[in-house]
């Protein structure tokens, strides 16, 4: 009964943790825009010799000069900042800043 009892203890303790982010798990670059993707959105960013693919979801916050975006307003060439998230192999923009 008491072994249960810490076992039930530790995995509610545990459980918070699995909700929060791991800072291993973002990624933060800069670069220029090579392709855009409508159909699945996305973005590839060429950051220096490697070529970053990058989903953009509803939830991704898309700045243009200092103003709100949309993926339909980025254009090839566009230096972006992005901050992604991974989600298994996939890197998930949490947010793109374009100049």
């Amino acid at each position: 009964m008491k072994r249960s009892i810490f076992l039930l203890s530790a995995l509610l303790a545990l459980a918070p943790s699995a909700l929060v982010a791991h800072p291993s798990r973002t990624l933060s670059f800069s670069g220029s825009i090579v392709a855009i993707h409508y159909q699945h959105p996305g973005i590839e960013v060429r950051v220096g010799a490697k070529t970053m693919a990058v989903t953009v979801t509803p939830n991704t916050s898309i700045q243009r000069a200092g103003g709100f975006a949309t993926l339909a307003s980025l254009r090839l060439g566009d230096r972006v900042e992005v901050l992604a998230a991974r989600s298994g192999k996939s890197l998930v923009a949490q947010s793109i800043s374009a100049h």
